[in-house]
């Protein structure tokens, strides 16, 4: 093999290496899992500000449309924006100075950081005609999905615990 031949062909060896090293990743950059928990920590934060503004087009900004919404009361199972949307409307045209002071919060996120989960327990002030109330150590959890690059609520689960188990062991 003449030797011009011999180094056209180490330097198209080198060339299809370096190129199939780069095609070869999946061009993902590694995960900044701090930055984006603190993505969602500052959504989860925020997500309930419609009760401050009344705007229902604020709380529609935060569910995904096939968001499903499972409240304290047996009937509130709520699955799709449409069937959210009135429970919605019914509570911030009650529930006024609603005020969510979030504690213990983990939050778990998807490998590639599109997706999240999270617990917290939530004490949870508000006024109602007039009179102020407030509930302690609600049990506050969900799953959020980045959309179009925009943290949505997918799934949110609320609950107040009760003494004594359903099921006794």
């Amino acid at each position: 093999m003449n030797k011009s031949l011999k180094s056209n062909l180490i330097l198209l060896l080198f060339v299809t290496t370096i190129f199939a090293c780069n095609f070869m990743s999946d061009g993902s950059e590694t995960l900044d899992q701090e930055k984006v928990k603190s993505e969602v920590k500052e959504f989860i934060a925020s997500s309930f500000n419609f009760y401050q503004t009344g705007n229902i087009e604020d709380a529609k900004s935060v569910f995904s449309n096939d968001a499903v919404l499972i409240g304290t009361d047996a009937a509130e199972y709520y699955s799709g924006w449409e069937e959210i949307e009135p429970s919605i409307k019914a509570q911030i045209a009650v529930i006024k100075n609603a005020k969510f002071d979030t504690k213990n919060l983990q939050i778990t996120l998807s490998s590639d950081g599109e997706m999240a989960s999270y617990t917290s327990v939530v004490d949870f002030s508000f006024t109602v005609g007039g009179e102020d109330g407030g509930i302690n150590n609600v049990r506050h959890s969900g799953a959020l999905k980045k959309i179009e690059g925009k943290w949505m609520i997918s799934q949110v689960h609320w609950s107040v615990g009760l003494s004594g188990q359903a099921v006794e062991y």
